[in-house]
């Protein structure tokens, strides 16, 4: 375990430049020269072309048909799952070398060695309850629950599943032995405070999980964060709940984790997929059908944190909950992060009264493989429980289920994806039963009026000059250090995009240096640049920026780009300016008409002055 503190920059460097990326990835992928780069399959995404390049100079890779991009320390994140620090540690390894950390404050080594401290205790409640159900007696009936429940020993030995007795103080007593302390227990949840004096002899706290089996929950690292319990069936009526799960604590939090992620992550790489379910069981059912890439929820919601989780390693996702409440909710969920993350999600449609679990005990590990194989495109699915849920009898009845599919369809507004767009209409034109072109007029109608949508939302582009003039300027900046020194103040208001803005703020981070290292300097930086980019949309950007060749004209082809930039700004802010005027009311407002007027005639006189051929 790395101890408190950061990973030194100096370190970071050494290990970013004594990594050839080159031969990173064809530890991955076979990768074949083509010009002054290296192409070969993408190891993100199936592919019958080979479309991801790797630039050695650059030290880049980008993927023209997933679109993955980014710097070793990006590529390791994505192919094997690692935050960036351990992405850094696991590429020291591979070349031998050994990282420093930066020295912590006291309070946050404190605070690691705290967390340390409880990442401990659980390892050892989880040996206890473990132990407690394969070799003692106390845990016979718990065992002969879990093997009659199908789940074999291999299995019980892999998740480490537990028991914890009846009785309100054997972990506690137990833990205590081992040097652990009632605060220590009380943070990291498994045991609860009394309420009220009690008597003098008890204990101030007691068990959480009591004659309950265990299921310990790991982070994406292995460690153990939590438990989770089932209570075991006595034939009394009780007021207990069925699931017990332990509480958010320093080292838990359920939209961060996932039960089983860290034993499924490998063959969720290797299949490229993930199946999610609900449960402990239903998990550990599929895991022992010989289904391997599957994780579960924890009692809560799917989050942006499970997807980001999940699209590190796989481009598709499947949703295979209980045909109820819950399998809409999630349903539901995923569609609110639908876009953001590089990965198809799917809809697994179980038979009412149905869960993977009982899937497979009845019918085998076909069964649910089958209803895997028919899973609906998540967008298809919810404009069905849309309609299916609406009264389609008559036209009005139609058109507010087409109204209802809007925010669906939103989904897919821009025209990248009017391919899934099209066929999302077709497939609600096909269950209104009405032509595909009269869904298609109502439904273009009814997106451009959706509220909170500016022109360029609705499918409309800024001009095609404005991009290719910014895009142009751009990579002028991105191969060139003296033109990035030479325009430091640009103002990114002169760009229209806003990534296209945000790429301009980045590169005028370049600090300027010695002229005899400018240009390693400048390479360095652009390297670190595209590696500490979150978006990753934005990061393939930048790294196509940096794959294209340089441009080959001189100082007056910049001057020209950078003076043509400037005078489609100009021209924009003209127009801005003559709507906003036509707005206003002049005998209602005469100070803001007559200061919106100065604004332009001043913008008039700069473009006639700096551009004399311009009509202005």
């Amino acid at each position: 375990m790395s101890p408190g503190g950061r990973i030194k920059d100096s370190d970071v460097e050494t290990v970013r430049e004594r990594t050839d990326i080159v031969q990173l990835i064809s530890e991955y992928v076979p990768l074949k020269k083509s010009g002054r780069e290296f192409r070969g399959p993408c190891p993100f995404h199936q592919e019958k072309d080979p479309s991801f390049y790797v630039n050695p100079a650059k030290g880049v890779y980008f993927c023209f048909g997933c679109k993955e991009s980014g710097g070793v320390f990006n590529f390791v994140m994505k192919a094997e799952g690692l935050n960036f620090a351990e992405a850094v540690e696991r590429l020291a390894d591979r070349i031998g070398y050994q990282v420093s950390f930066e020295a912590s404050t006291e309070e946050e080594l404190k605070g690691r060695q705290e967390k340390d401290r409880l990442y401990k205790l659980n390892q050892t409640a989880s040996e206890y309850y473990h132990h407690i159900l394969t070799e003692s007696e106390h845990g016979k009936a718990a065992l002969e629950y879990v093997i009659g429940r199908g789940f074999s020993k291999e299995i019980i030995t892999e998740f480490n599943l537990g028991f914890a007795p009846p009785g309100w103080d054997n972990l506690v007593n137990f833990l205590t032995r081992k040097g652990f302390t009632e605060r220590d227990m009380l943070t990291v949840g498994v045991v609860r405070e009394r309420s009220g004096g009690g008597r003098p002899d008890e204990r101030r706290v007691y068990d959480i999980f009591r004659n309950r089996v265990i299921f310990p929950i790991l982070d994406h690292r292995g460690r153990v964060v939590a438990f989770g319990g089932r209570r075991m069936e006595t034939g009394e009526k009780s007021d207990e709940p069925k699931y017990l799960n332990s509480p958010e604590t320093p080292i838990y939090r359920k939209g961060h984790t996932l039960y089983g992620y860290y034993q499924a992550r490998s063959s969720m790489q290797d299949s490229r997929e993930a199946i999610l379910v609900e449960g402990y069981t239903d998990l550990l059912a599929l895991r022992q059908a010989g289904i391997p890439q599957v994780a579960a929820t924890l009692g809560t919601a799917l989050t942006a944190n499970h997807f980001d989780l999940l699209g590190r390693i796989c481009d598709s996702v499947f949703l295979a909950f209980d045909a109820d409440r819950a399998g809409r909710e999630a349903a539901r969920r995923a569609l609110e992060f639908w876009g953001r993350f590089p990965m198809e999600v799917f809809v697994v449609n179980l038979p009412e009264g149905e869960d993977p679990a009982s899937l497979v005990e009845n019918g085998g590990a076909e069964t649910f493989l089958g209803a895997r194989s028919a899973a609906e495109p998540l967008l298809e699915y919810a404009v069905r429980r849309i309609i299916e849920g609406s009264d389609t009898a008559t036209p009005m009845g139609r058109r507010r289920a087409m109204q209802a599919c809007v925010p669906v369809l939103s989904r897919v507004s821009t025209d990248d994806m009017r391919p899934v767009r099209n066929e999302l209409v077709r497939n609600i034109a096909d269950r209104l039963e009405m032509p595909t072109e009269t869904a298609e007029v109502f439904l273009r109608e009814a997106m451009s009026q959706a509220p909170g949508r500016s022109s360029f939302e609705a499918g409309e582009k800024p001009p095609a000059m404005w991009d290719k003039v910014e895009r142009e300027a751009l990579r002028v900046l991105v191969h060139s250090p003296d033109a990035v020194l030479d325009h430091m103040y640009l103002d990114s208001d002169y760009f229209s995009d806003l990534d296209n803005k945000k790429i301009l703020e980045m590169l005028k981070e370049f600090p300027a240096c010695d002229e005899e290292v400018l240009q390693a300097e400048f390479d360095a930086f652009l390297v670190r640049m595209v590696e500490g980019v979150e978006d990753s949309d934005l990061r393939g950007k930048v790294t196509r920026l940096l794959m294209e060749p340089p441009p080959e004209c001189g100082a007056g082809y910049e001057d020209g780009v950078f003076n043509t930039l400037k005078l489609i700004f100009l021209k924009r802010e003209k127009r801005r300016l003559e709507r906003e005027i036509a707005r206003v009311d002049k005998g209602l407002e005469p100070r803001k008409y007559e200061s919106l007027c100065t604004q332009l005639l001043e913008i008039q006189q700069v473009i006639r002055d700096v551009y004399p051929y311009e009509d202005g």
